[in-house]
C-alpha cells in the first residue's frame, strides 16, 4: 500500500461538452474540481380555469383537487461554481499553463455562451452551420454531465467570472466561475435518459416502503 488513500474509490468528474462534436474549435470543459454544491430549481405554474377565476369556492370536488387547473411545468434551472486553478500544472512545468494559465479552459467555457455565427475562425475557414460555427444566432447546446445517472442538454444562461490571481503575462491562474444553466426539456435523448434514470431510482425508494409506511402512520 503506497499511502493511506489507495483504497479510496476514483471520483468521477463532471463536465460541459458541446452537443455538436464536429464544431470548431471543439468545446469540452471537464471540471478540474467538482463543485461542492449544485442548486437545482424545479417548479410549476398553476392557472385556474377562466370560468372559475375569482370563484374558486364554487368549484366541484374534482376541480378542487386540481383536475380542471392548467398546469405548466417550468424549465429546470441549475447553478454551480466552477474553480479553475493552474497551480498543479505549473508545478509540473506545463508550458501551456506557464504561458496562458487557466485561460484555455476559461475561453472554452466562454465560447459556450457565444452565438456560433460570431466565431472568427469559422468565417475564415468557411465552415457551415451544419459543420460547426456558421449562421446560427444561438449559443451552442451544451451537455452537462454529472455522474452516470444525470446527463442533461442545457444552455448556459449566465457566467459570473471572478479572476483572483495572474501570471506575469496577466493571464489568470486562479478563477472561480458562477454558472447558471437552463435544462432543455422535451424529447431529446439526454432528457429521456435522465428521466428514465429518475423513474428507476424513484422505484428503488420503494424498497423501504414497509418501514416508511410504519413511520408515517405510526404503527
Amino acid at each position: 500500500m503506497a499511502n493511506g488513500f489507495s483504497n479510496q474509490p476514483k471520483v468521477l468528474k463532471g463536465a460541459f461538452v458541446d452537443s455538436n462534436l464536429l464544431a470548431f474549435p471543439p468545446l469540452i470543459v471537464p471540471f478540474q474540481f467538482n463543485p461542492e454544491t449544485i442548486t437545482r430549481r424545479k417548479g410549476i405554474s398553476v392557472t385556474a380555469p377562466p370560468s372559475r377565476r375569482g370563484r374558486e369556492e364554487e368549484a366541484s370536488e374534482s376541480e378542487s383537487l386540481g383536475e380542471a387547473q392548467t398546469v405548466h411545468t417550468n424549465p429546470e434551472s441549475l447553478s454551480l461554481d466552477i474553480r479553475l486553478d493552474a497551480t498543479d500544472a505549473l508545478e509540473k512545468g506545463d508550458p501551456i499553463a506557464g504561458e496562458f494559465g487557466v485561460l484555455p479552459a476559461l475561453s472554452a467555457l466562454e465560447m459556450m455562451v457565444i452565438p456560433r455565427s460570431e466565431s472568427v475562425f469559422a468565417g475564415l475557414l468557411g465552415l457551415s452551420a451544419d459543420f460547426g460555427f456558421g449562421d446560427r444566432q444561438s449559443p451552442p447546446v451544451v451537455i452537462f454531465i454529472w455522474g452516470r445517472q444525470r446527463i442533461n442538454a442545457v444552455r448556459i444562461t449566465d457566467l459570473n467570472i471572478q479572476e483572483t490571481e495572474y501570471n506575469p503575462n496577466l493571464n489568470p491562474v486562479r478563477v472561480t466561475v458562477g454558472v447558471s444553466l437552463q435544462v432543455i426539456g422535451g424529447r431529446n435523448p439526454f432528457n429521456i435518459f435522465t428521466q428514465a434514470q429518475r423513474e428507476l431510482l424513484a422505484a428503488l425508494n420503494l424498497a423501504n416502503a414497509p418501514d416508511l409506511a410504519k413511520s408515517i402512520i405510526n404503527i
